[in-house]
């Protein structure tokens, strides 16, 4: 049937002359569980059966379409595969690639700093532009909606349409309506408390910082006080914070409870080498998976790029706690040294995250599933903190300058791109497809 998921690989991708790769894409709901149950089985059949030397699997971040994901991951494959046909870049031994996507329900609504609150006016946009913005709009509200008091949802969006922005009494009452989406979940499925969410009035002071920094193109000089000009709030910068969370939430359960079990299936159906890549949340995907349950043997190699999670996830003790960062486990379930990259030019991870990430939970990444300004900053702005003994900072490599990933190295390589990575999605340049191929070509 034309348009249907097929069993077995999407598609197929000449790498080189020699090699051709198939290439397999993987839905999962909301929750983590697989929704193309036969092609899952194929994928793990066809592993165990191959005789492929590498398995890849890619985890986006921020966005929902199929077709915006399925371009992304091609063209980072197309643009890799390019890299191994220049001279000298053959690989020293087989390469046999067995290439896996997964395909998750983040939310293509931009996040609150990569999109002003209003549409434009008059008639110059794009109708189908504008068509295409207010049915994102919606969406994310009736995402929102989902997780309120089924009490409260007609009130909330009565709140969530006011054009005219919020005065200050109903921003108190649009904090007390969102406010348990604040608080610390102990596990996925567990209905939120407020016994550790921020106050009311903590979540208006996020809600103007934001907009504060949004207007003012990210700058960060003396805060809204000074401003002057928040007398009102457009209910969209909130809805957007709140889907924040949602996505980030999310990424942590596809990657336990569906990437998880299928990448311990192909670590068991195979000795080929596997390696992990995830952008933004993608890298949640990706640890989540990689943390979440014993594995039955190493993976090869973990590939970070500009990851939107907490930069204390790695730690060895989180501040004030008698804890380690949620994902610390990851540095010994891993054979070479994790390569996470961080840019001061990652705008909303480096200026914008650790505004909008303020739970318990979110601190070190506790729910699996220049100085930091405070202990919620961005692993993919900041670099990673706390975990000085397992960790080095480097600058990132060009292309033909290696990276020492062998043995007696350290667990982790804090990689800093601001020179070459100048946005959270420029994440496809031959500075990250040369890490990658570094990691692949190890020996």
């Amino acid at each position: 049937m034309p348009g249907q998921l097929p069993v077995g690989p999407y598609r197929s991708f000449d790498l080189d002359a020699h090699t051709s790769a198939p290439w397999y894409i993987m839905p999962f709901d909301e929750e983590g569980r697989c929704t193309a149950p036969a092609t899952r089985q194929n994928l793990v059949e066809t592993a165990r059966d191959g005789d492929f030397t590498d398995i890849f699997i890619f985890s986006h971040g921020w966005n929902n379409a199929w077709s915006d994901t399925n371009r992304l991951y091609e063209t980072f494959i197309a643009n890799y595969s390019a890299m191994l046909q220049r001279p000298g870049m053959a690989l020293s031994r087989p390469f046999r690639p067995l290439l896996v996507g997964v395909f998750w329900p983040s939310i293509i609504l931009l996040a609150p700093w990569e999109q002003g609150p209003g549409f434009a006016a008059g008639g110059a946009e794009d109708p189908a532009e504008v068509d295409n913005n207010v049915a994102q709009e919606l969406q994310a509200i009736q995402d929102v909606a989902r997780q309120l008091d089924p009490d409260t949802v007609e009130r909330f969006y009565e709140l969530a349409q006011r054009t005219e922005g919020l005065t200050d009494e109903e921003l108190v009452e649009m904090a007390g309506l969102l406010r348990p989406l604040y608080a610390t979940q102990t596990t996925d499925h567990d209905l939120p408390t407020t016994e550790d969410a921020p106050t009311a009035e903590e979540l208006i002071t996020l809600w103007r910082n934001v907009t504060s920094m949004i207007d003012n193109g990210g700058a960060t000089d003396d805060g809204p006080a000074a401003a002057g000009f928040l007398d009102f709030l457009d209910p969209r910068v909130i809805i957007r914070l709140a889907t924040v969370l949602q996505m980030k939430d999310r990424a942590g359960r596809v990657g336990a409870k569906g990437v998880g079990p299928l990448l311990r299936d192909l670590l068991a159906a195979t000795n080929a080498r596997i390696h992990l890549t995830g952008h933004s949340y993608g890298c949640k995907v990706c640890l989540s998976a990689l943390c979440s349950e014993p594995l039955p043997r190493k993976v090869n190699s973990v590939l970070l790029l500009q990851p939107a999670i907490s930069y204390l996830c790695f730690a060895d003790k989180l501040p004030g706690m008698d804890l380690h960062g949620g994902y610390r486990s990851a540095l010994e379930r891993v054979e070479q040294p994790i390569l996470s990259t961080f840019s001061t030019a990652d705008l909303p991870l480096h200026q914008f995250f650790h505004l909008a990430v303020r739970r318990a939970s979110d601190l070190g990444e506790q729910q699996i599933a220049g100085e930091p300004p405070n202990n919620f900053a961005a692993l993919g702005g900041w670099g990673p903190g706390g975990c000085d003994n397992d960790c080095q900072e480097i600058d990132i490599r060009p292309v033909g300058q290696a990276y020492a990933l062998g043995p007696n190295t350290p667990r982790l390589y804090a990689v800093n791109g601001s020179e070459a990575i100048h946005g959270h999605s420029d994440i496809d340049n031959d500075f990250t497809q040369w890490a990658l191929y570094s990691q692949v070509a190890q020996a």
